[in-house]
């Protein structure tokens, strides 16, 4: 093969004792060769990068190969040294005769390699099963090898079942695909499938070093390792990473290996993951925004953090060795088995239903990042949100942002002013009677001035910030209310209504409150409500034969600041 061609193109593997870390895979398909009970349908199952394609491509030449057209002449009695079965195992197939060799440059008319994502469509299959019809111009066996076979569609693996289910003689189907969870039952009941494992580190390390050595590359034995451990178990992609750093002059060292070549995906989804643990939400806004100047997708990258959560939570709860560990190399796991100590499994399925918003959001965001973005800062906490939320309202006046003392302090002077400003005294309770029902913070000024009624006063406009996107109404309400009481535990909230009361005891309601409330405190804090004597006001001395049935009327009057309709 020419030196022009890539690594891993010039060293992909041409017959079974060149497949590295594939044991179960060779020894099943040797096996069956050798027994003459091969299947007419594969399904070659794994992580990308692990020998699929290849491994199908030496099955062709195995089935074809005029040096071994009878597998049953290539059997070694038990009789025999190992060496010599290791030399029948390399002869299968023999890579010399024309077969093999036209195979192997891909000349051969009948082996026919198709790309299931771009031919995905029933028009495809269709052409396929007419053609199929015909017999092979030169080989033995018809090859179809379909690579990503999950991307068809469903009407085109309808058209594919009656195929697999009666293939002619001539014909042999190898299917290939990194995603088994899309391939349709139908499909699987009809094929015999052989799963791929990621590489292990001592594998890849051995691949490297040879091609290292082949093409002469001065390379310390630290700076391979590093290469291994950014290639995530793919032998295509350590290959690929070895030919790009190559074509430096001199000796490579490890410094240079991190200094080329940025960090892995799954390095990025666990750092990500730290820092949304740690509630770091500048580290969290900065990885965000790496990724898109490297180029990566949001989607494909929210995506892995999920898979990656979604990791967690399996391994959280004692199924981590049945569903997660075979899909990852050995040192993947054990990080992942470290992170999943630090989560509970609240936190976990919060932050994936979180991040499940974002992929819904994606669709219609003008600017790809701000889903993933909020979805940070919602993550990292209440308090985060509302100065983001707070920022965004007042982007255009960011010269004039003030504390939310300062705006409590404006609050105050338009009370002051409106009240020196009133015609008589009794009109200047009804304007500041009107305004307080609005402000919270004027309804805060009846219970004992402890320290933490005062804390929440002066935060009750950041109360206020942080409900308003998760509940509008909630929000509205809590205008009215009345702080009763503060104990070390507890925090006592006096409602006119007992409409209000139950809208505040609601679960979902209480959780959220609870939440601020304990942030703000710094200590975990329980909420209860009582019932407290409703605010007299103009439109009760009008109307007093009103009745008791109408009271939900005049909340939602109240709320939305209308009047009464008689």
């Amino acid at each position: 093969m020419s030196n022009n061609f890539a690594y891993y193109l010039k060293y992909r593997p041409q017959a079974f004792s060149e497949l590295v870390g594939q044991e179960t895979v060779k020894q099943n398909l040797l096996l069956s060769f050798q027994s003459n009970k091969l299947s007419h349908a594969y399904l070659l199952v794994g992580p990308r990068g692990t020998g699929k394609t290849s491994t199908a491509r030496i099955l062709a030449k195995m089935v074809n190969c005029e040096k071994a057209v009878d597998g049953s002449s290539l059997v070694v009695s038990n009789s025999k040294a190992s060496s010599e079965k290791e030399t029948a195992k390399s002869s299968i197939p023999c890579n010399q005769c024309s077969v093999c060799i036209s195979i192997t440059d891909g000349s051969n008319l009948d082996l026919i390699e198709i790309d299931a994502a771009s031919n995905r469509g029933i028009e495809d299959i269709r052409s396929l099963r007419e053609k199929i019809k015909l017999a092979p111009s030169s080989l033995k066996k018809k090859v179809y090898i379909i690579d990503e076979v999950h991307m068809l569609t469903t009407e085109a693996f309808n058209a594919l079942l009656k195929t697999l289910e009666e293939p002619p003689e001539h014909a042999l189907f190898v299917l290939a695909t990194t995603q088994l969870g899309k391939i349709p039952q139908t499909i699987l009941s009809r094929v015999q499938r052989l799963d791929f494992k990621l590489a292990s580190p001592g594998e890849l390390l051995e691949v490297l070093t040879k091609i290292a050595k082949k093409e002469k590359i001065s390379i310390d034995e630290e700076a391979l390792k590093i290469l291994v451990k950014k290639a995530d178990g793919s032998f295509r992609d350590g290959v690929k990473l070895l030919d790009q750093i190559s074509s430096v002059e001199g000796k490579i060292t490890a410094k240079l290996i991190e200094e080329n070549f940025k960090s892995s995906q799954f390095e990025n989804v666990l750092n990500f993951i730290e820092n949304l643990k740690n509630k770091n939400a500048d580290a969290g806004l900065l990885d965000i925004s790496n990724q898109v100047e490297n180029g990566i997708d949001i989607k494909e990258f929210t995506l892995s953090l999920m898979d990656a959560l979604r990791n967690l939570v399996l391994i959280k709860n004692g199924v981590g060795e049945q569903l997660v560990k075979h899909q990852l190399t050995e040192d993947k796991y054990q990080k992942l088995l470290g992170i999943a100590e630090n989560f509970t499994n609240q936190e976990l399925i919060s932050n994936l239903n979180i991040l499940q918003k974002v992929i819904e959001k994606l669709k219609f965001a003008s600017i790809p990042s701000l889903p993933l973005e909020l979805a940070v800062i919602e993550i990292c906490g209440e308090q985060l949100l509302a100065k983001a939320e707070f920022f965004i309202e007042d982007s255009q006046s960011l010269t004039k942002e003030m504390s939310v003392k300062e705006k409590l302090d404006v609050e105050s002077e338009k009370l002051d002013g409106e009240a020196k400003n009133s015609g008589s005294e009794d009109s200047g309770k009804d304007q500041t009677s009107s305004i307080q029902s609005q402000d919270p913070i004027s309804n805060l000024q009846h219970p004992a001035p402890n320290s933490d009624i005062l804390k929440l006063k002066e935060k009750w406009t950041f109360v206020l910030e942080t409900i308003r996107p998760f509940n509008f109404s909630l929000e509205a309400l809590l205008r009215s209310i009345n702080i009763k009481e503060c104990t070390d535990t507890t925090i006592v909230m006096e409602v006119p209504y007992s409409f209000h009361q139950r809208i505040l005891e609601a679960q979902k309601n209480r959780d959220l409150l609870e939440s601020i409330f304990s942030d703000i405190l710094g200590r975990s804090i329980r909420m209860s409500t009582i019932l407290g004597n409703r605010p007299e006001k103009r439109e009760d001395v009008a109307n007093v034969e009103l009745a008791a049935d109408d009271e939900i009327i005049r909340v939602a009057a109240e709320i939305f600041n209308s009047d009464i309709v008689n």
